[in-house]
């Protein structure tokens, strides 16, 4: 937030660069747990302190003194501190994005546990019309996930790069229509199955276009959030803190819905809940959009 506040296409690049990590931390993690543990036993969980470590080293060594602000003066006083805090949560418009950037990341969590779980299983008898149930192995899911997160990854860096000259506002609302046309042709996939051929070739074209666009939503959401820092330039970090909460929230949430969706309705229950977490993310949208030329970003008379 510090070091792009003064160059749109910058902070757009930059933000797009930090979710992309972020993501691809996550899905390394996912990916590396298992055989870690299989050939380590809980001494796995050791590779945490190292990672920490490696961490603190590039900080430490690779971060010069200059790419972040002098502390502020103030806050010494723990009391005081905490009020202040809260004074700059009430009033820096910030829950105005909670819940979009809640429901997004549940939305995205979704797909990163229960929706990968369902298609490995043994398939459900209960629901042995979803095609997608079940029958894949390990490695076929890897290959597509592998897949999805370059669509992801090229998305992000795509949409990082109109910061200059689009709402951040706007991405947000082309990435939640890109994943509800995502989750529609996924749900149609799962009930046509592999015939005809043209009809699922099609239908995973859409996916993947929808995926593109919804890879948007989330670089936005974090360049509206670092905006929200401009009014309060001494707290950039208390106010961007706010990701991990967010992040953090949208990934119990994505599991907790996820479960009880599959569990009801196998992979369909998944994808109505995804359309339901993204018409929540939608709802705020209006009330954000008339705040945003308040809080940075784009001129008031950028286009889109």
């Amino acid at each position: 937030a510090f070091a792009t506040a003064s160059d749109e296409l910058l902070r757009g690049k930059a933000v797009a660069r930090f979710e992309a990590a972020t993501l691809a931390g996550l899905m390394l993690g996912f990916v590396v747990a298992g055989p870690l543990f299989a050939a380590l036993g809980p001494t796995a969980f050791l590779m945490n302190a190292v990672l920490y470590g490696v961490s603190f080293a590039i900080y430490k060594l690779g971060v010069p003194e200059h790419a972040e602000p002098a502390p502020a003066a103030h806050g010494h006083d723990p009391e005081e501190g905490l009020h202040r805090y809260l004074r700059i949560l009430r009033g820096s418009h910030v829950w105005l994005l909670a819940p979009t950037w809640i429901a997004i990341n549940a939305t995205l969590g979704l797909y990163t546990s229960q929706t990968l779980f369902q298609l490995v299983r043994e398939p459900d008898p209960r629901f042995s019309e979803q095609q997608l149930m079940g029958g894949f192995d390990p490695l076929q899911v890897s290959a597509g996930l592998a897949i999805g997160g370059l669509l992801f990854f090229a998305g992000l860096f795509y949409w990082g790069g109109k910061f200059r000259s689009m709402r951040r506002t706007s991405i947000i609302v082309y990435g939640i229509i890109g994943g509800a046309v995502m989750l529609t042709a996924a749900a149609a996939i799962n009930h046509v199955g592999a015939d005809p051929l043209p009809l699922l070739l099609a239908l995973v074209a859409i996916a993947a276009a929808g995926l593109f666009v919804l890879a948007g939503a989330t670089p936005a959401a974090i360049g509206l959030l670092a905006d929200m820092t401009e009014a309060y330039p001494d707290d950039r970090g208390a106010i961007m803190g706010l990701y991990s909460v967010f992040l953090g929230l949208g990934q119990i949430v994505g599991s907790i819905v996820g479960g009880v969706a599959a569990q009801a309705a196998g992979l369909d229950g998944i994808f109505v809940a995804s359309l339901i977490l993204l018409a929540i993310a939608f709802l705020p949208i209006s009330r954000l959009r008339r705040y945003e030329h308040q809080v940075g970003g784009v001129a008031a008379d950028a286009h889109a």
